[in-house]
């Protein structure tokens, strides 16, 4: 029986889980007809915050004033858009001109930069290794001696198809100076540490094979053969003991003596002993024994290849056997291994790898393919008539630089880019307005760099015209910037285009604020400030003795503002410095000794003046009261804007709903 209630409740319960409305969808308040959700209360709380987090332990006084801010700013924006400022010829100036600057950088992001660091970000995650044959070409070589280069490599593609070794191809024919050491292996490597064109075809190929055609690089025609590939090692962390050659060129009894000696090394190892304290006592690398031999972490091709290769075979806790080295016999340790970060932490390094190596070429594809994609027409002719009338000495900086040119090559149509004909005038105004144009030599390669860039700038207006369809977050972005635009034009009629400032109504608020506007307790004094105690000690002497203060500051003062003024400070807050504290408790005339400062030099200092705290006259009071009044009125002006919008929508709130807030992350 028991068991049968506790079935239809847990059922009951279930249904009225399943009937009750997610968090988000809440209610927190009512501005007229329309219902601002937790959801959308939750979205602008951690963008004004920064994170979800400092939201989450947010206090309920904290929420419920920004409640209050987020209902002031609906209710305004709900009465700009009712003044139909959307409609103004300046906001759709404005929002058209953001949009175009916009749109262009968002495509750019999202259709070029993040599709090619998520591809770099996945050829980290696998390593490669590789050979190569050089044929060194120079890269502005003649074409001739590039068809001759040409000719060799593809030469020895065909050799390599007919089942030469590829090593001793390499050892023979290679043009980089390695390749008599390693017969062309260039050892495992991953993305950002080779060439990119070079790096670019050997992640399309497979293990064993060879490319077909030559790959062209800023050294010349590469061939390459693929040896292995596998799922790259991230970073590792080993100690290492060595025992160092003394020479580079070793004989038989160093390399002897050396070898010994790791050798009993390794056998201390294998009878149990530390490997830190063996690495502390007896290895020869003076920047890592006194660590324990730790070379804490690094990834492929840190050190020399053959102790990166036995390095990178180890698991944690392994040891290697002994390692030879031109510098000397290793035994290596793994501490331990660290996989490969995240996207998101590797992100601003592959970003600066790609801006640096590989932006300008994926950029230069990138616009080729939207030139197919959506039409794009050069005239060449419309070009050159245009360059012929102008001076070629001259540059866009000149106001008349475009006088010359005629009114029908002005209407003439220069580039066709989808649906779009722009004609010369186009291009003549974009060279006056925008900055990035600005000192342009009227010379024909000069503007036909400048031209081509006007035209990838239509390109991309074109590519970037159904990006609210495409992208839902790019909509919000010009959404929140309409917002704002409408927004700042609404309190420009409203409080900005109101205000006035006049004596008359700033001396009615002074006279009603007078205990707003006070001098503090402020003290009048000099100081003369010197490095030497001996010095200071020998001034204190001559002013005790009836020197003249004045005379002394300006001669002595070692900070040159006190120099320049002999001394003087004038009135200030008592409270402004130690100085100024101590000089209100002085007496009036009275010199101190020198006093060592936080500088690190001496101060005397001679009190003039005292005055208590008291209220400024009018005079006084100055930008301190043209500031308060400012604000005054701003706040007076918003508050009778608020007042007569919330008479046309009545403000309803909810503030017991917040306690929901922030309580399903998944939402965000």
């Amino acid at each position: 029986m028991f068991k049968s209630h506790l079935f239809i409740l847990s059922i009951i319960f279930l249904f009225l889980i399943g009937c009750s409305p997610k968090y988000s969808e809440l209610v927190v308040a009512k501005i007229g007809d329309t219902q601002l959700k937790l959801g959308e209360y939750e979205k602008f709380y951690i963008k004004n915050t920064g994170s979800f987090e400092v939201a989450k332990n947010s206090s309920r006084k904290e929420r419920e004033d920004f409640l209050d801010l987020l209902v002031k700013y609906k209710l305004k924006l709900k009465d700009a858009y009712d003044k139909n400022l959307l409609y103004d010829p300046e906001i759709i100036e404005e929002l058209e001109e953001y949009r175009v600057s916009l749109a262009s950088t968002y495509l750019l992001d999202k259709d070029l930069v993040e599709p090619s660091l998520k591809k770099l970000y996945d050829r980290m995650k696998e390593e490669i290794r590789a050979s190569h044959i050089l044929i060194r070409l120079d890269q502005n070589a003649s074409p001739e001696d590039t068809l001759k280069a040409y000719t060799k490599a593809m030469e020895l593609i065909e050799r390599i198809n007919k089942g030469e070794d590829f090593g001793e191809l390499a050892y023979e024919f290679s043009e980089d100076p390695s390749a008599k050491q390693n017969k062309g292996d260039i050892y495992y490597f991953t993305t950002g540490q080779l060439i990119p064109q070079f790096e670019d075809a050997v992640y399309e190929m497979k293990v064993g094979e060879v490319t077909q055609k030559p790959i062209r690089t800023s050294f010349g025609y590469h061939i390459i053969k693929v040896t292995d590939r596998g799922p790259a090692k991230g970073s590792i962390r080993v100690r290492h003991i060595m025992a160092r050659l003394k020479s580079a060129q070793p004989d038989s009894a160093d390399s002897v003596t050396a070898y010994n000696k790791i050798v009993a090394i390794q056998d201390s190892l294998k009878q149990g002993m530390d490997f830190s304290e063996l690495a502390k006592r007896n290895s020869d690398d003076g920047g890592s024994a006194t660590n324990g031999g730790d070379l804490g972490f690094f990834q492929r091709r840190r050190w020399i290849q053959s102790f990166d290769e036995a390095a990178f075979k180890l698991k944690p806790g392994e040891i290697s056997p002994i390692v030879r080295t031109p510098y000397g016999f290793h035994i290596i340790k793994c501490d331990s291994i660290k996989p490969i970060p995240s996207y998101e932490e590797l992100k601003p390094e592959i970003q600066r790898t790609f801006q640096s190596q590989r932006y300008n070429d994926a950029y230069n594809a990138y616009i080729e393919n939207l030139k197919k994609k959506i039409g794009y027409v050069f005239y060449e002719s419309t070009f050159d008539n245009f360059v012929s009338l102008l001076d070629s000495t001259d540059t866009t900086t000149d106001s008349s630089w475009d006088s010359s040119v005629t009114e029908d090559v002005r209407n003439a149509i220069i580039f066709q880019i989808g649906p779009r004909n722009i004609d010369v005038n186009y291009v003549i105004k974009t060279l006056n307005t925008r900055p990035d144009f600005r000192d342009v030599l009227l010379k024909k390669s000069d503007l036909l760099k400048r031209i081509n860039k006007i035209g990838e700038i239509v390109l991309l207006e074109e590519a970037s015209k159904d990006l609210e369809k495409r992208y839902p977050e790019f909509q919000n972005l010009m959404q929140e910037y309409q917002d704002g635009v409408v927004l700042y034009k609404a309190e420009q009629i409203e409080v900005w285009d109101k205000l006035t400032i006049n004596d008359s109504s700033m001396r009615e608020y002074f006279d009603k604020n007078r205990e707003l506007f006070k001098h503090p307790n402020r003290v009048n004094y000099s100081e003369i400030y010197v490095m030497s105690d001996t010095l200071a000690e020998n001034i204190y002497n001559e002013l005790i003795n009836g020197a003249n203060f004045e005379e002394l500051a300006a001669m002595y003062n070692e900070e040159p503002e006190l120099k320049s003024s002999k001394g003087a400070h004038g009135f200030v807050p008592v409270d402004e410095s130690e100085l100024a504290e101590m000089a209100w408790e002085m007496e009036i005339d009275q010199i101190s000794k020198p006093i060592y400062t936080e500088e690190g030099g001496y101060s005397i200092i001679k009190v003039h003046a005292k005055e208590e705290s008291r209220e400024k006259t009018f005079e006084e009071a100055g930008i301190e009261l043209s500031n308060a009044f400012q604000e005054y009125e701003q706040k007076r002006l918003e508050n009778e804007w608020l007042d007569r919008i919330k008479q046309k929508y009545p403000v309803e709130k909810f503030p017991d709903v917040l306690e929901k807030a922030f309580l399903e992350q998944s939402l965000k």
